[in-house]
């Protein structure tokens, strides 16, 4: 792609994004995004657990579940489409699947799937910016190698912690 002639730039930082070269109205803005999508899931996240987790239940308590399932990936596509265009397409979705896969070969439940996720997240994030800068590579396309190695490693490790008697967390 950096061989093309034109608008290769445009279609890279897309996939990639430049994470790096984000402007602080940005940030500002989609803090404030986040942070009321944030809220309203909070708000609501008994719905929305009840929804997914028993819609039976949610059926039976007169819930509308086509309606919430509306305001879930409503708001979901807020998120996704503010993300892209900060730090592409990649790292967007490599952020919205790989902890929940590893918070996934740990854990049962759901605080424990987030504690495990968030924490994830974190650390890979921080390592994946390190090794950017150490081996001088584009920030959000080792981010996302560092993840998809992390994930590997934590599939891995899997068995070996379960052989150890170290039981599902919960």
């Amino acid at each position: 792609m950096s061989k093309a002639t034109s608008e290769s730039e445009h279609l890279k930082d897309m996939l990639v994004g430049n994470i790096l070269a984000v402007s602080w109205y940005d940030v500002g803005h989609t803090a404030l995004l986040y942070g009321a999508i944030g809220a309203f899931h909070f708000v609501f996240r008994q719905r929305f657990l009840t929804i997914s987790m028993d819609p039976g239940r949610a059926e039976n308590e007169g819930i509308s579940i086509k309606f919430w399932d509306f305001l879930f990936y409503a708001s979901f596509g807020f998120v996704v489409t503010s993300s892209v265009s900060i730090a592409g397409v990649l790292l967007v979705f490599c952020y919205l699947i790989v902890p929940s896969v590893g918070a996934m070969l740990y854990a049962d439940s759901i605080g424990t799937r987030l504690a495990i996720g968030w924490s994830m997240g974190t650390i890979v994030s921080a390592a994946g910016v390190y090794l950017s800068l150490l081996l001088d590579l584009p920030t959000g396309a080792t981010i996302v190698c560092t993840f998809g190695a992390a994930l590997v490693i934590m599939a891995l490790a899997r068995p070996l912690v379960r052989r150890q008697g170290v039981a599902t967390l919960v």
